[in-house]
């Protein structure tokens, strides 16, 4: 989740839609991997591009649901946990496929995230007990990105 601040709210610039709120910055309050992507749409002049930032893979959902001809994502990437990634420190990484971990039962028990170089960060407590054929894709990289 996304926690923004009082104090880091921007005055809204004249002429701009008022249904939009602009921030210096927002928090973070989990310690969860979150996802940073570019989202292209058309526009009068073309097609502009904007930054996401997408805290859970429910919303990742939410954002891959409502592509369509006239918007579209050109990159998406993980940002991890150091307990995840295995390193001292959060990491952003290119993210290549993301599904969801499913054990013997069919239940839901996490997520497997798959990054460029090769890396995959499962997000369960027992890994052994994932059932690959059983795991279903939310995002991939050859499907969702232009």
């Amino acid at each position: 989740m996304l926690m923004t601040h009082k104090h880091a709210e921007l005055l809204i610039p004249s002429g701009a839609d008022t249904h939009i709120q602009y921030w210096q910055y927002v928090e973070q309050s989990t310690m969860w991997p979150w996802f940073y992507a570019e989202l292209v749409s058309v526009c009068k002049e073309g097609s502009a591009a904007s930054m996401l930032i997408i805290p859970s893979v429910a919303m990742l959902e939410q954002v891959l649901a409502d592509l369509n001809a006239n918007k579209w994502l050109t990159q998406v990437l993980v940002v991890t946990p150091s307990d995840l990634n295995g390193s001292d420190r959060w990491q952003m990484e290119p993210l290549i496929d993301l599904s969801i971990a499913r054990n013997r039962q069919n239940k839901t028990i996490g997520y497997i995230f798959q990054v460029e170089n090769g890396r995959v960060y499962i997000t369960c407590h027992q890994p052994s007990n994932i059932e690959l054929e059983l795991s279903v894709s939310i995002f991939s990289a050859a499907k969702h990105l232009r």
